[in-house]
């Protein structure tokens, strides 16, 4: 609705609506339609409009919407409280116990007694107010977009000359991205065509990311979609959609990609692959049992980092536990031999356990219930995941049925 906004915290707008009210139908039509479209999103609105800032600060914070004409500050603002201004907290009570609760009343006192009493910032509060004193606002710039734009010296058509054009901004577009501290999330490359129409291709990418390499191959596993017809004259690299980029570590000479950034990789280039209809993944879930700390949908950003501190997880969990028969020196003992089977497993070594409480605090049912996990390693070199379901001493805490897990 405007170009020019400024903060009043903590829930309050300035707007610069110069040019802008005829586009709504005129002031009133304006201010109807503002408060209604906020009243829609849940939130009590009150609204004022004048060529004073203060004074549609004051009319909206007593709670009420008016248009204000030029030079009626003084008579609109008269009934309302002091406490409208934007003065400090403690100052507001001090003026009530003087007899002055409206703004009017001070309006018809003598302005140096004021002065030397509350200090000139309630002064020029007050011919701000009236529209003697321009209020000082901070709008809110937009930053501006992120992109490149190139003029051809001769039209191309093939594949190889495309894929030279779109490396040539990449790196320009990246550095500017990594200044502003953000990465790609969203990437148009507009090709037009000596006959001026336009040919676009768009890439997204799993997280953000500012590597020129990464933007260079998915656009131009893109190149096959461009039909260059006569030839393209001018091209242009628009960044639609960014955000806020994590540093990670980089690759160690000869390795090629890091572990953190090869899923990503290869998640945008699954998801720019034409003819896909649907992506999933496994995303990480806060929940207490390990088989239900993961959850398929479809594809969004990569997680970088698991969001708990745990030990290490198995290379495969089972989605159903395997109720096993095992051998203990004691109850809440580590196991010593585990039948799966006809099998029987010997283990060598043990470590454990890693206690496991239910989510109470969701099902009631799981109020002590508690799992102890090993990690143990068999005779034969495998090592599996097992846990005990309960402390093997009180009943109230589980069966001390044994289960197998996982495998690392």
């Amino acid at each position: 609705m405007s170009p020019l906004v400024a903060a009043d915290a903590p829930d309050g707008l300035f707007a610069d609506l110069s040019g802008c009210t005829h586009l709504f139908g005129g002031e009133t039509a304006f201010l109807e339609r503002l408060c209604a479209d906020l009243r829609n999103f849940g939130h009590n609105a009150f609204a004022c409009i004048s060529d004073s800032a203060a004074a549609s600060r004051a009319i909206a914070r007593s709670e009420q919407t008016a248009i204000i004409a030029p030079g009626a500050h003084k008579a609109a603002l008269r009934a309302l409280p002091c406490k409208s201004l934007p003065i400090d907290k403690a100052l507001a009570p001090r003026l009530k116990r003087l007899g002055l609760e409206t703004i009017g009343s001070c309006f018809d006192l003598p302005r140096a007694p004021l002065a030397k009493r509350f200090g000139s910032a309630f002064l020029d509060c007050l011919d701000q107010a009236a529209g003697l004193r321009p209020m000082p606002l901070s709008f809110v710039q937009e930053r501006s977009g992120v992109q490149c734009a190139r003029s051809l010296f001769e039209p191309i058509g093939t594949a190889e000359a495309i894929a030279t054009v779109i490396e040539a901004p990449v790196p320009g577009i990246c550095a500017q991205l990594l200044e502003r501290g953000e990465g790609a999330r969203l990437v148009d490359f507009l090709c037009t065509r000596v006959d001026n129409t336009i040919q676009a291709v768009r890439v997204g990418t799993s997280d953000a990311t500012c590597d020129p390499a990464r933007l260079i191959r998915l656009l131009c596993d893109q190149i096959p979609q461009i039909e260059p017809g006569f030839g393209i004259e001018a091209v242009q690299l628009v960044i639609v959609q960014s955000a806020p980029i994590r540093q990670h570590e980089t690759a160690l000479p000869g390795y090629g990609e890091t572990h953190s950034t090869w899923p990503a990789t290869l998640l945008d280039r699954l998801a720019s692959a034409p003819g896909l209809i649907s992506l999933a993944r496994l995303h990480c879930v806060d929940a207490a049992w390990p088989e239900e700390s993961r959850h398929l949908s479809l594809h969004g950003p990569v997680e970088r980092e698991f969001p708990l501190e745990i030990a290490p997880r198995p290379v495969v969990l089972l989605d159903h536990a395997i109720p096993i028969e095992v051998t203990a020196l004691l109850p809440d003992g580590a196991p010593r031999q585990f039948r799966l089977g006809r099998m029987l497993h010997r283990i060598v070594c043990a470590e454990g356990p890693e206690r496991i409480a239910g989510a109470w605090w969701q099902d009631p049912a799981a109020f002590g219930i508690v799992r102890d996990y090993w990690t143990i390693e068999t005779e034969k070199g495998q090592r599996l995941w097992l846990y005990r379901l309960g402390d093997g001493v009180h009943d109230w805490s589980g069966s001390g049925q044994w289960h197998l897990q996982g495998l690392f």
